[in-house]
């Protein structure tokens, strides 16, 4: 296998995956892998290799034994229809197992073969406890955005190496069908996510054939698109990696027959009946024995312990398990912020197991201080460490649950004052105003010297090899204090960014998310996606804009200039599309950014002496720049030892400042507001 194929192929994978009902705009989202390039190659290595091994030794076609999945369903709701019934539930396991097994007398069974995959819905939980295999949540997050992936995994998650972890939702990013994670990627983030609609084939998904399901959880096992790569040049070392699925350019939307590729030998049509194709439902009915074998490599290389039988037996989905003729009731819950200040609410969400009919809450510290509601809201009006109880019963019995120290309650703070500014040019990354949060681990933002507004440095995040798809990387500001702000100014976010898609069919996303409530709770304010995030022409190769094709974001600020405590996060969420950057960010009385501020030569009107310097430094004004001014002195490491707000009250200004707690090195002293801008490296020298 050529090393460079490989990477050439999964660069340019198509992440839309399946299902044409209810206008699926977006089919589904299809998680690759880990954006780690290599761990991306080891995995694909792997399942070929074990593919490989078993066609030389026959270890596949000699087996007959059946190997099962044990399957918990996640149900995110907010109390709508899209908290389906038990029964559509089991219609999906009924329809994997047809579609799986290629059982007589269904839509499975078509000319494909037996996968020799079956799926059970566990009927033991992680604690050995009975259950259906069904957890119910109502949450807000069942309009489900991707970037928010990692909070469903928060609400609820069961051990990824017993269990297949799925979740219905009401919606994804507004009218995607579904999409899956890849073997070997961050356990954390293995499962399926699914629109309750197309679960099954009864209740809200009567108009479904329940393939999307099917669709997806190919993915899950190693199993790529049937027209990934498009016809590629090898049928067997390209493409999907199958080589009995015809080579295919685009994929296939209806149930007509075509043939987009004519490299194979002999050259056949595409394969509308797979299941790994975009036609829909009524069209699909087989996988292939290549499939077959990377699904079963699959599970002899990576998931290998799900299907075992002390997993089975541990799940209940042995075949000799009793179920017991009801499972008594299991108390659980859990809330997404457990970390909050005075004065705020914690919403506590029920997740209890088995249908319980009553709920006992206990809220030390709170208010109130305890509930019957399933779903509370607790406020909390002092500091400190808090437990939360809760009871459950229905007409089986009680169980109960209490989780010492869960709630943590802090003063809210005061943020830094206004105008907040960034521009990377320090060349130190990051700077220690600013929080990467990087959730998978893999490729997150980054300091560019390619290309900038003004200086030398922006920052950028390379969505083109960024195969995670979904997967979000926060850049956190510090929390500002907006009142800071001249009462009769409007305050606004700028920054300047630039963007190009590399395929015209899908795109990356930036938002802005901004908190009042120490982290709480956020407001989406700035929101750009397709063409209005795109800056430069659509491209393959990895994009470094020039300086045309820097954009400037203006976002007004003044609904929240009440607030001293204000968190502002920029939000990439990736898509595999192309090089996001961004340059210049500023928050504050709108007077400019740091892009449109005038940078001065330190000749004129800014002056820093002497540098080197010994014991002081002085900084001094010579032009009429009368007002307010930041500023700030860091370390090489980007850490903050000096920041005041200076008013500048005559023409010949001038401030000391005392350098006897500096050791020796370079530091760099920052004056920002009322129309200058400078950054100037200062040494100290004794």
């Amino acid at each position: 296998m050529n090393r460079n194929i490989i990477l050439i192929a999964l660069n340019f994978v198509f992440i839309s995956c399946f299902s044409q009902q209810e206008n699926v705009d977006r089919p589904c989202l299809f998680d690759e892998i880990t954006n780690n390039k290599k761990s991306l190659l080891e995995v694909e290595q792997k399942i070929q290799a074990k593919v490989q091994e078993n066609r030389l030794t026959s270890n596949l076609k000699s087996s007959d034994t059946n190997r099962v999945i044990p399957i918990v369903v996640h149900i995110i709701h907010d109390g709508g229809v899209e908290n389906i019934s038990e029964s559509q539930v089991q219609s999906q396991i009924e329809i994997l197992n047809e579609d799986y097994g290629k059982l007589v007398g269904t839509n499975g069974d078509g000319n494909g073969v037996d996968t020799k995959v079956r799926f059970c819905l566990a009927r033991k939980d992680p604690n050995g406890k009975c259950t259906n295999g069904i957890v119910r949540i109502q949450s807000s997050l069942t309009n489900h955005q991707t970037y928010q992936r990692a909070l469903l995994k928060e609400l609820s998650f069961w051990d990824n190496t017993r269990y297949l972890n799925i979740y219905l939702v009401k919606s994804i990013n507004g009218n995607v069908g579904g999409y899956s994670s890849f073997p070997g990627g961050p356990p954390d983030e293995d499962g399926v996510v699914v629109r309750h609609s197309l679960f099954g084939n009864i209740g809200t998904a009567s108009s479904s054939m329940g393939r999307t399901t099917t669709h997806e959880l190919g993915h899950w096992f190693g199993l790529y698109h049937t027209f990934n790569n498009g016809c590629g040049t090898d049928v067997c070392n390209d493409g999907d990696y199958v080589c009995d699925t015809p080579p295919q350019s685009s994929p296939s939307f209806n149930c007509n027959t075509l043939n987009t590729c004519s490299n194979d030998v002999p050259d056949l049509n595409d394969l509308k009946e797979n299941y790994l194709n975009y036609t829909p439902d009524g069209c699909k009915d087989m996988f292939t024995e290549g499939q077959k074998e990377r699904i079963q490599a699959t599970l002899d290389t990576i998931r290998t312990q799900i299907w075992t039988l002390p997993n089975l037996v541990s799940t209940g989905c042995d075949s000799n398990y009793v179920a017991p003729n009801n499972c008594l009731v299991v108390a659980d819950f859990v809330t997404l912020t457990s970390n909050i200040c005075v004065g705020n609410s914690i919403y506590f969400m029920d997740k209890s197991l088995n249908n319980p009919t009553n709920w006992q809450w206990s809220f030390p510290g709170g208010t109130p201080s305890s509930s019957t509601s399933q779903n509370p809201i607790v406020s909390y009006s002092s500091t400190g460490t808090y437990s939360v109880k809760l009871v459950v019963e229905n007409s089986n019995g009680s169980d109960s649950l209490e989780i010492t120290n869960y709630i943590t309650v802090n003063l809210p703070g005061t943020g830094n004052p206004l105008p907040f500014n960034e521009n990377f040019d320090t060349g130190v990354y990051p700077p220690n105003n600013l929080t990467i949060v990087n959730y998978d681990g893999g490729i997150t933002w980054e300091l560019d010297s390619i290309s900038s507004v003004s200086g030398s440095y922006s920052i950028k995040i390379n969505n083109l090899i960024n195969t995670n798809y979904g997967s979000s990387d926060e850049l956190v500001l510090p929390y500002l204090d907006l009142t800071s702000a001249h009462p009769d100014s409007n305050i606004y976010m700028r920054f300047k960014w630039a963007y190009a898609k590399s395929d015209p069919t899908f795109s990356d996303e930036l938002l802005v998310l901004l908190s009042t409530d120490c982290g709480v709770n956020y407001n989406q304010v700035f929101y750009r996606t397709q063409n209005a995030l795109a800056t430069g022409p659509v491209q393959t190769t990895p994009f470094v804009p020039d300086s045309s094709q820097w954009k400037p974001a203006s976002i007004l600020l003044n609904n929240y200039r009440n607030s001293a405590y204000v968190q502002l996060k920029i939000v990439n969420v990736t898509d595999g599309g192309n090089n996001l950057y961004l340059d210049d960010i500023y928050i504050g009385d709108g007077t400019g950014t740091l892009a449109n501020l005038k940078e001065t030569g330190l000749e004129d009107d800014f002056l820093v002496y002497p540098n080197p310097a010994s014991d002081k430094i002085t900084m001094r004004f010579i032009k009429k720049n009368k007002g307010s001014i930041n500023v700030t002195i860091t370390d090489i490491g980007g850490r903050i030892l000096k920041k005041e707000l200076v008013l500048i009250d005559n023409d010949d200004f001038q401030r000391t400042y005392s350098l006897e707690n500096f050791s020796n090195g370079t530091y760099f002293i920052t004056v920002v507001g009322n129309g200058v801008y400078k950054t100037q490296k200062i040494l100290v020298k004794r």
